[in-house]
């Protein structure tokens, strides 16, 4: 026992060791040759009123994840307050690990915890809610590419009008097929069971079914087309937010240089996002996401000076105002958790 606690003292040291130097090797990568002045200069003067704008779109973000949450549940549903709370400390963790793992751990347990929430269930809403991401993002990844591609030819708007209307239709089909794709998707997994109930692939059919069911439930009552509007606000939202973050940047830095505009932030943000999926082991993916961001943003012409203090400013003030909304929704579960002890 004593010889396997020694093991473990290293190796978690060195969990923590190697993403930090990773981190910092990066960071260090991206800075060379550039002013850290010029980079806090620009954070601690950016423009107050798109800050605002930021902060207010940021919430209301939050506030329509939430209500997809909330619609995706099966009933009975939670408050709308509940969910708002295990929303704003799940999407501050989005970025700590790849894949969004400590998101949904973090949102399964205050559902089923605090909320007496089936952790199946929980999950399985997790899940809705993260394929709906992706199947909104697509559309809009494109059709920005469209809008490059016709900044640059010159192609009739009628032509991307028609090209949107087409993915977004095709990007609606596909959520409603998802709960008999996700039975398909069950099949696999079941068959690599062999009837071993207690195997990892026998839980993962079973998790694939939930979601499966979950998605049937949603469609039947009419819910799914709801949710992928939700989804498509919350794109939306996203976007507008970091466009205000981004002028309110730019503006403190005193740069007058061609901004980047909603478009190129769709482009850069989702290539960034990609990025920070990678398995790239560094402390809350600090450096992968700025190098995501700055490789995005040069490869569409922009200088690396903006583009490297628009990437660390935006991760910077995102990572800190998320965390400080999760902070405090935290702290009001926990004071809710009291007074109903306290009954």
């Amino acid at each position: 026992m004593m010889a396997a606690s020694g093991r473990a003292g290293p190796r978690r040291i060195g969990a923590v060791v190697a993403p930090a130097a990773v981190s910092l090797l990066l960071v260090w990568l991206l800075m060379r040759g550039l002013s850290w002045e010029k980079l806090a200069r620009s954070v601690l003067s950016a423009s107050a009123w798109p800050l605002a704008l930021y902060a207010l779109l940021a919430l209301a973000g939050i506030w329509l994840r939430a209500l997809r949450f909330r619609m995706a549940l099966p009933p009975p549903k939670l408050g709308l307050g509940r969910i708002l709370g295990a929303t704003a400390v799940q999407n501050a963790l989005g970025d700590l690990v790849p894949a969004r793992l400590a998101s949904l751990g973090s949102y399964v347990w205050i559902m089923s915890r605090r909320f007496a929430v089936a952790g199946e269930s929980a999950a399985a809403t997790f899940a809705i809610s993260f394929v709906l991401d992706l199947l909104t993002l697509g559309p809009l990844l494109l059709l920005a590419v469209a809008a490059r591609l016709n900044a640059a030819s010159g192609l009739p708007l009628g032509w991307i009008s028609a090209f949107a209307a087409l993915l977004f239709a095709a990007a609606l089909a596909t959520a409603w097929w998802l709960a008999p794709l996700t039975r398909w998707a069950a099949r696999l997994p079941r068959s690599l069971a062999r009837g071993r109930e207690g195997c990892v692939w026998a839980k993962s059919a079973a998790f694939l079914e939930r979601v499966a069911e979950a998605l049937a439930a949603c469609r039947r009552g009419g819910a799914l087309a709801r949710l992928f509007a939700v989804s498509f606000a919350i794109r939306l939202a996203k976007y507008a937010a970091l466009y205000a973050l981004t002028e309110a940047l730019l503006i403190g830095a005193g740069i007058v240089a061609p901004h980047p505009d909603l478009w190129d932030l769709v482009i850069g943000v989702s290539a960034t996002e990609l990025v920070a999926t990678l398995p790239i082991p560094a402390l809350g993916q600090l450096g992968v996401w700025e190098g995501g961001m700055v490789g995005a943003l040069v490869m569409m012409g922009f200088a690396r000076e903006p583009a490297t203090l628009l990437a660390f400013g935006i991760h910077g003030i995102t990572t800190a105002f998320e965390y400080a909304v999760a902070l405090l929704a935290f702290a009001a579960l926990l004071a809710l958790s009291r007074r109903r002890k306290n009954r």
